[in-house]
């Protein structure tokens, strides 16, 4: 049998590309499902939230729980990024529901937005009349004030996602993580380049779920 990401049918899952050189084969699929913790209070009022932890809203709680009937066990792990309020709700209701401890992984952490986090769009576009619309257009080209490089999340996030494909091969895992990490995973798994996630950065999937392999592939770190 052969598997495919189910968000693209058309194409084989390709090699998750890597910056460190460390290559891994699997001979089964290993699939990974990814679950947008949000909103977020300042989600939902437009505000760029970056890196900032804050809980999930009420709404988000509910919506979560009736997504969690779409996951089917079993399911070897569970993790989320080590400080995200947002995150640690999200795979707190994830590991219940399968009798498992969520697992912490500070790598998954989200991108930090420096100086930007907790304004709106609008506001930051009059404070940085240039500097704004060209992240939003070129994002890898672009870091906000006191923020972090988005190759630099690039690579810390598939990395992570690499050494946690390396330890459940074969098995199912859950990943509770913010929008743009979650953005970044789904493309690390699908083996896309740096410039391919930026262009999906900003989109929004509630769950996405990537199957990698079956077929011997190298899997190394973005």
């Amino acid at each position: 049998m052969r598997y495919w990401p189910q968000e693209r049918l058309c194409d084989p899952p390709r090699a998750l590309q890597g910056a460190v050189g460390d290559v891994f084969t699997y001979a089964m699929a290993t699939r990974v499902i990814l679950i947008e913790a949000s909103p977020t209070p300042w989600d939902a009022e437009g505000r760029i939230t970056g890196s900032v932890s804050l809980p999930l809203t009420a709404e988000a709680i509910d919506a979560l729980r009736h997504l969690l009937e779409a996951i089917p066990g079993p399911v070897a792990g569970v993790y989320r990024p080590g400080d995200s309020e947002a995150c640690e709700q999200a795979a707190r209701l994830i590991a219940q529901k399968f009798a498992l401890r969520a697992r912490d992984n500070p790598d998954l952490q989200a991108v930090n937005m420096g100086l930007w986090q907790g304004l709106t769009p609008e506001e930051v576009r009059a404070r940085f009349p240039t500097v704004f619309p060209q992240w939003q257009e070129q994002p890898l080209a672009v870091t906000p004030p006191d923020g972090e490089p988005l190759a630099m999340a690039i690579a810390r996030i598939s990395e992570a996602v690499r050494r946690i494909l390396k330890r459940n091969r074969d098995q199912t895992v859950v990943m509770a993580l913010r929008p743009m990490a979650m953005q970044i995973a789904a493309g690390a798994l699908r083996g896309e380049s740096p410039q391919m996630i930026a262009g999906h950065l900003h989109e929004r999937q509630a769950m996405a779920t990537i199957d990698v392999g079956p077929d011997e592939r190298k899997v190394s770190a973005a």
